[in-house]
């Protein structure tokens, strides 16, 4: 409908006027406002830059609050995107103008309304117009356009225009009001002279929330200050409208209670906590330079070392080929060697005939004890060619994959066929590039029945394999006790270690010339344990601290991580050949990614695992008489821990540590993807 329809839909029902509508329409805000504070309001003029996710619903609360007149700016068209937190963005608003289409809103609401449009959006050009008429300014900007928001309040300060501006951060709200005789922008943000375009965002984040509530629980991997980035919700752009829209009435009326800037708040109704206060040198103080340089040099460069770049997806135009284009086949290798290996061993080969992609075992790579008849190398291998699997459907191609499909090629494990289909889009195959093994402390929160019942659906179509979880603390207690007994053997045994410290890269230079192997910082074990582990690399050293007993420490470090965790989990299969543990890998990928998929950070355990199909294979004697003796108790807690798992028939693939918790700081490394093609 348009704004005439409107109007003569109300001249059928009787309402003719302006002053008509207004006394039936807004009716009920009477006795909060008194009939002429409603007059009041609407003869208010109100300018909105921007109908986004915060403008536009500025827009609809002030309307339904009595506002009559607006200036709105917007320049951009609604996409999907959009959807989540903006009040036009709906599928008939795809590809149409925001401003259009929250004009259509607002006269929806009221017909008589006063709105002065600005479709080219807030320029130079067009501010002092703009701000002309104005009481009051709600600031609808996107967080990333800086240098169009100073101007904006530095004029309206110099025309004597109060500006109102609410952030959403997390599920919360922060709010600032800025009057023309309170303290200016660039004083309170302390953004004089030229800055970086980085450093401004910062000064302008830490200074609408000086003591934030949101950064415990906002993954800051998602927010890209290069990019123009971060996560918002609808819940906090609502959150903003109230707050915004209540100032706006106090400035519009002359209430009292009016707190301009230096004063700031922050609400989070997710933590449940108000925080305000008064900054009265702004970004200036030395608490807030303080944390200034934290988020910047601390939190900010942790994330930055964290991040992974997602490479760019082909596009697929052909409803057949032959032959798999170049394009799609070096994407389906990178992702490929994306899944996790033994220490990042990276021990496959792959071939590329036609449409197929032959997945190799590279016996070579792993040679340790660890890595009995290969069976870690083989799970790598299933885990690849998931992989395969997925990034393939994120194309809207399909992967038919076979296992073991020609005995008569040695370590060929597995060949997946591309073709052209019509498969639905993959949720897991971003997390492809963002997978990771965390070995930082997670919350002990326990996951939820839903994401319990979700990671075992994820492999209900691969039968041979299953996943079992241990929740309860007093079961991750017993479980932190048998991983204590593991790992003491792991120090203890002198293959181990040396295999082990072989394959941490020590410094930078080594690990990026390598490009395999894991990381020193990876390892999580600050600087005490950085320093440990490069006094104890020689066996020699490592034999006289386990001498002294600091070699417990490192099994210590171990249970500690399973008892800061939210879950422990064992991915097993019906079988113990080679097959079997090729499907393992299969599911045990499909079940990181989902963990990532649902926000959970996940840490392989695996000396138990593969200890314990060496001692089904090799025999006891493959042990210490000491190991022994402490290895039949870890096998009696193991199954009492695991009582529905069959230990003598089904092979464990995994046992893992998960849970919610911060990010990885330094991630492994992979080389390049044509380095394991062979002909």
């Amino acid at each position: 409908m348009k704004r005439d329809e409107h109007l003569a839909t109300l001249q059928a029902l009787g309402i003719s006027s302006e002053e008509a509508y207004r006394e039936e329409a807004f009716s009920r805000n009477i006795g909060l406002f008194s009939p002429g504070e409603q007059e009041r309001l609407a003869e208010a003029r109100v300018a909105i830059p921007g109908m986004g996710g915060v403008g536009g619903v500025h827009l609809i609360n002030l309307v339904r609050t009595g506002i009559g007149r607006f200036n709105l700016a917007d320049f951009d068209q609604y996409e999907p995107v959009n959807v989540n937190r903006q009040y036009g963005a709906r599928v008939p608003s795809f590809g149409r103008p925001k401003l259009e289409v929250m004009i259509d809103e607002a006269h929806g609401i009221n017909p008589f309304l006063d709105i002065t449009p600005y479709p080219s959006g807030l320029t130079a050009d067009n501010m002092e117009a703009f701000l002309t008429g104005v009481d009051v300014v709600l600031d609808g900007l996107d967080f990333f356009q800086f240098e169009i928001r100073r101007s904006l309040f530095n004029m309206a300060r110099s025309m004597g225009v109060p500006v109102i501006t609410a952030g959403p951060l997390g599920y919360s709200s922060a709010l600032l009001v800025f009057t023309p005789h309170g303290m200016g922008f660039d004083d309170y943000f302390d953004v004089g002279g030229e800055l970086p375009e980085e450093q401004k965002y910062l000064r302008f984040a830490m200074g609408l929330a000086p003591r934030p509530t949101h950064i415990g629980y906002m993954d800051l991997s998602r927010v890209d200050l290069k990019g123009g980035k971060g996560p918002s919700l609808n819940i906090a752009c609502q959150l903003c409208s109230s707050l915004a829209a209540t100032e706006a009435v106090r400035i519009i009326l002359g209430k009292p209670g009016l707190k301009p800037a230096p004063c700031f708040l922050q609400f989070d109704p997710f933590r449940q906590v108000l925080r305000k206060g008064r900054l009265s040198r702004g970004n200036r103080t030395f608490s807030q330079r303080a944390k200034l340089w934290y988020v910047q040099n601390v939190l900010i460069k942790a994330t930055d070392t964290g991040r992974v770049r997602i490479p760019d997806q082909p596009v697929v135009s052909v409803s057949h080929f032959d032959s798999l284009p170049q394009d799609v086949g070096t994407y389906l290798l990178q992702a490929a060697i994306q899944a996790p290996s033994g220490d990042n061993a990276q021990p496959w080969r792959f071939r590329l005939t036609g449409n197929d992609i032959h997945v190799f075992l590279n016996p070579e790579t792993d040679m340790s004890f660890f890595n009995v008849r290969q069976i870690a190398s083989i799970i790598a291998c299933g885990a690849a060619l998931e992989n395969i699997r997925i990034a393939a459907a994120s194309m809207g191609l399909y992967a038919s994959t076979q296992i073991l499909p020609d005995a008569a090629q040695e370590n060929l494990m597995g060949t997946a066929r591309i073709q052209p289909g019509d498969q639905a889009p993959e949720p897991l195959a971003r997390h492809i590039w963002t997978r990771c093994t965390n070995r930082r402390p997670y919350d002990k929160r326990p996951l939820p029945d839903w994401v319990q019942a979700d990671l075992k659906a994820r492999i209900a179509d691969i039968p041979e394999a299953g996943l079992h979880l241990l929740t309860g603390r007093a079961q991750l207690r017993k479980l932190a006790k048998v991983i204590y007994l593991a790992d003491r053997i792991r120090t203890e045994h002198q293959g181990l270690h040396e295999h082990f410290t072989s394959m941490i890269r020590f410094n930078d230079q080594e690990a990026r010339q390598r490009r395999d192997g894991l990381p020193l910082k990876n390892l999580e074990a600050g600087l005490p344990g950085e320093a440990f582990l490069r006094l104890t690399k020689p066996w020699p050293a490592m034999r006289v601290a386990n001498a002294l007993g600091l070699g417990r420490l490192v099994a210590l470090h171990s249970a500690q991580g399973i008892l800061a965790s939210g879950a422990a989990g064992m991915v097993v299969v019906d079988g113990l050949e080679p097959g079997d543990f090729l499907r393992g890998g299969q599911a045990l990928q499909r079940i990181w990614l989902a963990l990532e998929h649902h926000g959970l950070q996940m840490q392989p355990m695996t000396a138990l695992t593969l200890f314990r199909l060496r001692w089904i294979w090799e025999g006891p004697t493959s042990f210490s008489e000491r190991h022994q003796k402490s290895l039949e108790r870890v096998w009696q807690d193991l199954k009492d821990l695991f009582g529905n798992v069959d230990f003598e028939n089904q092979g464990p693939v995994m046992l893992f540590r998960t849970g919610y918790g911060p990010g990885i700081r330094h991630r492994t490394l992979r080389r390049e993807a044509e380095d394991f093609v062979i002909e």
